[in-house]
């Protein structure tokens, strides 16, 4: 029996959401779930197109309190799931600029 494609929509927002909760990178969660890491791709650019803003903007606000940050570890993961780790402590207005 042929998924409908309503079936195709449920797997697929269940698939990224499981994905964006379980932490890990994209291609160890496919491999996991034995998914095709094209196809994960494909899912993950129709499910941002369904959650983003429909003004076009491809961005998202970001606010960062006037202090510096003090440690440890910061974590910026844009829309479609890259992402950028500093292990260790930098300027805000470092990260203002990296993200202007």
């Amino acid at each position: 029996m042929e998924p409908t494609h309503q079936t195709t929509q449920q797997l697929m927002v269940s698939l990224i959401e499981a994905w964006k909760e379980s932490g890990q990178s994209q291609i160890s969660f496919c491999k996991e779930k034995n998914i095709a890491y094209h196809r994960f791709h494909y899912y993950l650019k129709k499910y941002n197109e369904r959650t983003q803003p429909s003004d076009g903007s491809l961005f998202s606000q970001v606010n960062v309190p006037p202090s510096n940050f003090g440690g440890g570890s910061i974590e910026v993961v844009y829309p479609d799931g890259r992402k950028v780790i500093f292990h260790q402590p930098i300027e805000v207005s470092f990260l203002r600029n990296l993200l202007a």
